[in-house]
């Protein structure tokens, strides 16, 4: 407010003037706020001419960039560009001189150690009284561990896509292997029952024939009352007595009840019991020391031992074999040997019924059943080595898996 005095005591008055600044002292206010909140953020604010010369360079442009404001305030903005980038920050002035704001623009920048910072940019035209662009400002934000944790979210998305993706595949081919197994399985089962309405109509059945058109002879030639020789229904008895050996074994390869009642080792051995009573010299080293395994694993190990030394008593041309039983590692393993003629497993693979091809598969199925594997060495004149390994159930429910020979 401005007084003015006229110098007379008479008619004196006073002059005031009276501007109102409050909106002057709120811009004030305004600016030091902004200031203040400049100042003290954690982003870079920088401040810079339309020719791209540095302004105003705040604390967290400091922290970001490495600079003091002393060192970089009237200097280029190029001095954060990479070399490789002359012309971006020209083309950022040329949009902020047309108005234009440019909005979380991702770019990279350089601090004054040389380090490479993945920044975020937002950058404001400054305008002047007149309303005219006389700059820009510019806030950049370090997304460097933020880029770096994106990557390895895509990283560890890239893997875990890759795993499914080989999972998926092990489990297609894990299904097409199972579909393979269980058709095999139901080959080896029809070969099976194949085999055994063979044995049955070769032997017991022939051998109830036999007795029937004895006892018919027998009865058209013996009228009621007659007197009946000595010895004349001896050979009846005997295909009677015979008919019921082959049928107590062949319900004994069915199903051999020392298998339930004694275990592996016990049926093993009566198979090569058998086999010495026909006059073959069998070796037997049974290291399973009295021990049962899972019955599953001993019914397969007992098909494999006694389709092997089947194959050997009718196709190897020898009397000499040799039977192994042991525990090896967490797994039980099997090997029967013959030292007959041999033959070629790659030649009869694709032979089916022939020699000691025959029923090689089944065994193999039976084995693959169980996690296990089989192997079958022989070449002519060399004999053949049957070898199963079977991993037995641990505790936790897995199977280790069998050792080396």
């Amino acid at each position: 407010m401005d007084a003015v005095d006229n110098g007379g005591e008479e008619g004196r008055f006073v002059l005031a003037i009276i501007r109102d600044v409050t909106e002057r002292v709120r811009v004030e206010e305004a600016h030091s706020r902004l200031a203040v909140i400049v100042e003290s953020s954690d982003d870079a604010i920088i401040s810079k001419t339309l020719d791209g010369t540095i302004t105003s360079w705040n604390s967290g442009a400091e922290k970001v960039y490495g600079y003091s404001a002393e060192e970089v305030v009237g200097r280029p903005i190029s001095i954060l560009v990479p070399p490789e980038r002359p012309d971006e920050m020209a083309g950022i002035l040329k949009r902020v001189k047309r108005r234009e704001a440019v909005g979380h623009y991702e770019t990279v920048r350089v601090t004054k150690d040389g380090r490479r910072l993945d920044i975020s940019l937002t950058v404001s035209p400054i305008k002047g009284p007149d309303g005219n662009v006389t700059g820009a400002s510019t806030i950049s934000r370090d997304i460097t561990e933020h880029k770096r944790a994106e990557e390895q979210v895509r990283h560890l998305n890239e893997t875990l896509e890759r795993r499914i993706e080989e999972r998926t595949a092990q489990l297609a081919e894990r299904e097409r292997q199972l579909r393979e197994l269980v058709g095999k399985l139901i080959t080896a089962q029809e070969e099976e029952r194949q085999r055994v309405a063979r044995e049955l109509h070769d032997g017991p059945t022939q051998v109830v024939i036999a007795v029937h058109q004895r006892l018919q002879a027998f009865a058209d030639a013996h009228l009621p009352g007659s007197i009946l020789k000595e010895g004349e229904l001896d050979r009846i008895l005997e295909l009677a007595q015979q008919n019921v050996k082959e049928a107590r074994c062949l319900i004994e390869g069915l199903r051999p009840a020392a298998l339930d009642d004694f275990g592996l080792s016990a049926a093993v051995r009566l198979l090569i019991e058998e086999l010495r009573a026909e006059g073959w010299e069998v070796g037997y080293e049974d290291r399973l020391g009295g021990e049962r395994v899972p019955a599953d694993v001993e019914t397969a190990l007992y098909r494999v031992a006694h389709e092997a030394l089947t194959n050997a008593r009718k196709h190897a041309a020898t009397t000499r074999a040799q039977v192994t039983l042991v525990r090896r590692g967490k797994g039980v393993r099997l090997e029967v040997r013959d030292y007959g003629g041999g033959f070629d497993p790659g030649a009869a693979s694709g032979v089916r019924g022939s020699g000691e091809r025959m029923g090689l598969s089944s065994m193999r199925e039976r084995i693959a059943l169980l996690g296990g594997e089989l192997k079958v060495r022989s070449k002519p004149g060399a004999g053949t080595s049957v070898v199963a390994e079977v991993s037995l159930p641990q505790p936790n429910g897995k199977k280790d898996g069998h050792e080396g020979e």
